[in-house]
């Protein structure tokens, strides 16, 4: 009896779902028909605003082109605010309605502005009439004729003839050929801007994206319709099938016992491992596969709970969530962990069904294990390889990274091209310069060639961990680093304040460059984007007992909070990407740590320079003096 109000509620429910998706089509096909004929009349006034805009400029009706605007807003406004496109699912319409909606402000404005010059036109072609009448020279008759068929003569050069105007101020000075020479050319002027205004519109893509939009949305519109319709009518057939079902019910519960005899002999001869228990989980039948795999045999299990094969490896909760899936009825999918007779771990893919009486109580449970011990171990031992070749690919990685190290070229490339330019530029111009001034371009335009060439050789070596190091002084390598960015930084109006100790030792210099000129470029890069302040980097080069300490501080306003612990991850970068792809501070530690046994750490700094108080990121290295 139960059983059959279950059943009679669900039917309602379906003829509820039914009537409530009929309405709902009916709400959808009114919205859509709404939609389109919006749709329809902005394609109606576009095509009007076309007309009036390749017009002759003689029109001068602006109250109906006015009206018209105004009707054409309003169609628009409605098609925004339509609840149903503004929660469109559909990526193709989305993008076209966004586009309309940044075009049709663009149609207004382009009206806006022939209706402003067609006003000067009409004005000054009607003080251009009357100065004819009242008498002008008569050299200047045909300009009067040429302005009269202006928008009559697309093959007219406008600004070849406004070159002449000036020559004709000059050869008619009367007040009245000066005054009809003044809105000549104003008429040539504003007829040139319609010109334009009528080429641009050519190129238009407005009533493209119009046509689309409505041709893509009637299909779309069309097609939700007819789901909508193929919906209501899936639902009535679900509702015949509902009903034949349930007519169906006794006899298919007369067939379950036969069904439930017919799987207890499958089961039997199953190659999986077949557990069934009573209601209270007492083992009451186990398949040959069982004893086969556990090394039990049915008379050592049976009437005993199947917690004598728990291995300890899950937890209680693992245990406490599957007894609650099977005694509410569910099955349960999921694996254990198991000991066999022998103390040796299994492992088991298990699915375990509930089996119901006539009166629904659950009768006992059914456990259809599959044992996957080989292929979990085989599985432990791949993800071990795995894991060892996902390193090696890593490695193997860092060497595609060299290609990437070629954005750090546009610098050093950026100087010579700047310098020799330069220097071209000067010598052309016959501008003097000093021998030391020539010396020191070409030595920056030298400085920035070595350290291409240098900087091949130092990255195809970069991670080679027996590259040799070699005896040099740090300020020797700063000030080589500052030669090659030296330029840029002047450009930009910073200022490097220098505090800097004479320390020498035995490391890679190179690969030092190579840091200190990205941290350097990192800090002018921050700079030149505040405005309003003095810029300065403060470049600090000194020793403690052990260590030797380079730090490098701007006063950019320092490293938001939420991605300082961030900007050493690779490819992480807060520029566009046409100023690098993130790598940079990565490659900066890993040379660092990696290969000059030292670290590279960021703090963000308030300090006081000159009695003003500035916040900055300073970059330190450290790394030890032998």
């Amino acid at each position: 009896m139960n059983k059959r109000i279950v059943t009679s509620v669900l039917l309602l429910m379906l003829l509820l779902t039914l009537a409530f998706y009929i309405n709902n089509a009916r709400i959808q096909n009114n919205n859509f028909f709404q939609i389109n004929d919006n749709i329809e009349k902005i394609i109606l006034y576009n095509k009007e605003f076309d007309l009036y805009l390749k017009n002759s400029f003689t029109y001068n009706n602006f109250d109906i082109i006015e009206n018209q605007i105004k009707k054409s807003k309003q169609e628009f406004e409605k098609l925004q605010s339509n609840k149903l496109l503004q929660e469109l699912d559909n990526d193709e319409l989305q993008h076209l309605l966004k586009e309309l909606y940044t075009q049709i402000p663009h149609k207004y404005e382009i009206i806006a502005r022939v209706k402003s010059y067609r006003a000067i036109l009409n004005k000054s072609f009607v003080i251009a009439q009357k100065l004819k009448k009242d008498g002008i020279h008569k050299n200047l008759s045909p300009l009067y004729t040429t302005i009269m068929i202006l928008d009559k003569n697309p093959e007219l050069d406008i600004t070849k003839e406004l070159q002449h105007f000036k020559k004709l101020f000059v050869l008619y000075p009367s007040k009245n050929d000066k005054y009809f020479l003044k809105h000549s050319k104003i008429i040539f002027e504003y007829q040139y801007k319609l010109n334009q205004i009528n080429k641009n519109l050519t190129n238009s893509s407005f009533e493209k994206t119009l046509n689309d939009f409505n041709i893509k949305y009637n299909n779309y519109s069309q097609s939700i319709i007819k789901k909508a319709y193929l919906s209501v009518v899936i639902l009535f057939l679900l509702l015949i099938i509902a009903i034949l079902s349930y007519l169906a019910y006794d006899y298919n519960l007369a067939l379950s016992k036969k069904e439930l005899s017919r799987f207890r002999k499958t089961v039997e001869d199953s190659d999986n491992i077949i557990v069934i228990t009573d209601a209270d989980t007492r083992i009451k039948y186990v398949n040959a596969t069982f004893t086969k795999i556990t090394g039990y045999t049915q008379e050592e299990v049976l009437g005993k709970s199947p917690k004598m094969f728990n291995s300890g490896e899950q937890s209680p909760e693992f245990y406490k969530e599957l007894n609650e899936t099977i005694y509410s009825g569910k099955k349960w999918s999921g694996k254990f962990i198991n000991v066999s007779k022998d103390g040796t771990l299994t492992y088991e893919k298990a699915t375990i069904t509930p089996v119901f009486n006539e009166h629904n109580e659950i009768l006992e449970f059914v456990a259809i294990k599959l044992d996957i011990t080989k292929e979990t171990k085989s599985q432990e031992q791949l993800i071990k390889k795995e894991k060892l070749l996902l390193q090696q690919t890593k490695m193997a990685a860092m060497g595609e990274m060299l290609q990437n190290i070629a954005h750090q070229w546009r610098q050093p490339l950026s100087i010579i091209s700047t310098a020799s330019t330069g220097l071209l530029v000067k010598k052309e111009l016959n501008i003097k310069t000093t021998p030391e001034e020539d010396i020191k371009t070409l030595n920056a335009i030298n400085d920035s060639t070595q350290y291409l060439s240098e900087t091949i050789h130092a990255f195809s070596d970069f991670f080679n961990p027996s590259k040799a190091k070699t005896l040099f002084k740090i300020k020797d390598v700063y000030q080589k680093t500052l030669n090659i960015v030296l330029s840029k930084f002047k450009n930009a109006n910073i200022e490097i304040v220098e505090n800097i100790e004479d320390i020498s030792i035995t490391n890679l210099d190179n690969e030092l460059i190579q840091v200190m000129m990205n941290l350097l470029n990192n800090a002018r890069d921050v700079l030149i984007t505040k405005e309003n302040i003095k810029r300065y980097i403060f470049v600090n080069i000194s020793k403690t007992d052990h260590n030797v300490v380079i730090t490098i501080k701007d006063n950019g306003g320092g490293v938001p909070f939420e991605i300082i612990e961030k900007i050493f991850e690779p490819y992480f970068t807060t520029k566009h990407k046409s100023q690098g792809i993130g790598i940079g501070l990565y490659m900066c530690q890993e040379i660092i740590s990696k290969h000059m046994n030292g670290k590279l750490t960021v703090n963000n700094k308030n300090f006081t320079y000159k009695d003003v108080h500035y916040k900055g990121a300073e970059f330190k290295i450290e790394f030890p003096l032998s």
